[in-house]
């Protein structure tokens, strides 16, 4: 069994994604997992007071907090600030970043970890902890919607990790074509998935939405610049005896809601623990991907969507590229007429069989798979390492 310091992207009671799930998958295989939770400066806790919040009561309580038997997470102290628009910046940042975990890890007993890369600007970590391996795990175009300085420090920054790592997913072909000629190895596609048998445990309704009138249309996740806020007002207005059901955290100053939230048909539930979701989803009628079309959505291979398709709701998106994939399962378009148009159509031809079937086909979408192939690359890549050391 080994032991792997991720260093992620997200809190591990945040909006549970790709890093929550391939993680503790791998912990419940019995390997020893350290969860370095999301890196933060003044910068993001000026500008977010829930984010400050939670940081603030986890910095009261230092050290590792544990999960499972084989899980720990651990919160990273206050970053610098601008850490990408300077490489120096950066390197200062990870240096002391490094500094602290070395002695966590030594408390815990980890040696010779899998060091495990969600951010981008992770590359000064790498060969400071005698790991055995560095796997960059690409979940986002980091870099898509940024410009100017920062857009070129921050593929800067990536680059330099793409060149360093022994072993490289990303979670869509397109970043696989984009980052291949960077990359000093093969880079592996592993899109993202669901966890099928928790979404389908269970036939049960969440109370918080009983009293919402139906059809209920709902979208689930993170509201922030990927949100195509004039799509969910059109859906609105078309359709007044319809509930647009909003379920999730809004990011501050990344997206504006403010006129879909006064909209009399439109809910917004808020944010509910991962183990709320699937009822909550149980309740709706349709549910939707309502992105806008961008160089950040070009390249993003949403978990929500196999979510959906586990709970066998009618699902209606723009044509993001990954959503194609499923194109027989869900319903595509992207001018808001059509978009409505699709929901409608979704509605009116629903059955207990179409259900049946999208539930049927989400098995082969399961976290489970997918950590079996992960775990299959990492076994290759230990194994012809430890070859070439021989």
């Amino acid at each position: 069994m080994m032991d792997i310091l991720c260093i992620s992207t997200t809190d591990w009671d945040e909006i549970w994604g790709s890093r929550q799930q391939v993680l503790s998958r791998l912990a419940k295989a019995g390997h020893r997992v350290l969860f370095v939770e999301r890196q933060v400066g003044p910068e993001h806790l000026l500008r977010d007071a829930g984010l400050r919040a939670r940081k603030t009561a986890r910095w009261r309580l230092p050290g590792r907090h544990r999960i499972d038997e084989n899980l720990w997470t651990w919160q990273p102290p206050l970053m610098l600030p601008g850490r990408y628009y300077s490489k120096v910046l950066n390197a200062v940042g990870q240096l002391l970043l490094r500094s602290r975990l070395k002695t966590v890890l030594a408390e815990a007993g980890f040696g010779n970890p899998i060091l495990w890369l969600y951010p981008p600007h992770s590359a000064p970590l790498i060969g400071k902890f005698n790991e055995i391996m560095v796997v960059y795990h690409c979940i986002e175009r980091f870099a898509g919607g940024q410009t100017g300085w920062k857009r070129r420090i921050m593929l800067l920054q990536e680059t330099d990790l793409l060149r360093k790592a022994d072993l490289v997913f990303c979670h869509s072909e397109g970043l696989q074509q984009l980052y291949q000629a960077q990359c000093r190895t093969e880079i592996r596609f592993i899109p993202s998935a669901a966890d099928v048998s928790f979404f389908q445990s269970t036939e049960e309704v969440h109370p918080a939405v009983h009293h919402i009138p139906r059809p209920r249309i709902a979208v689930a996740g993170t509201f922030d610049n990927r949100i195509d806020t004039a799509l969910l007002m059109a859906l609105s207005s078309a359709h007044p005896e319809w509930s647009l059901v909003l379920i999730g955290q809004i990011r501050p100053g990344r997206v504006n809601l403010k006129s879909v939230l006064s909209a009399p048909n439109v809910h917004y539930l808020g944010f509910y623990p991962h183990e709320e979701l699937p009822t909550l989803l149980n309740g709706m009628d349709a549910l939707i991907i309502p992105y806008v079309r961008n160089e950040l959505t070009e390249y993003i291979n949403p978990v929500k969507l196999y979510e959906y398709l586990a709970v066998g709701k009618p699902i209606i998106s723009v044509s993001l590229p990954e959503v194609k994939r499923l194109k027989p399962w869900v319903a595509i378009a992207d001018e808001h007429g059509l978009f409505v148009r699709a929901v409608e159509e979704s509605l009116a031809h629903d059955s207990v069989d179409c259900q049946k079937e999208r539930r049927r086909i989400a098995h082969a979408h399961s976290w489970d798979l997918r950590v079996q192939e992960i775990w299959q690359f990492i076994q290759d890549v230990l194994k012809e390492k430890q070859h070439g050391a021989n």
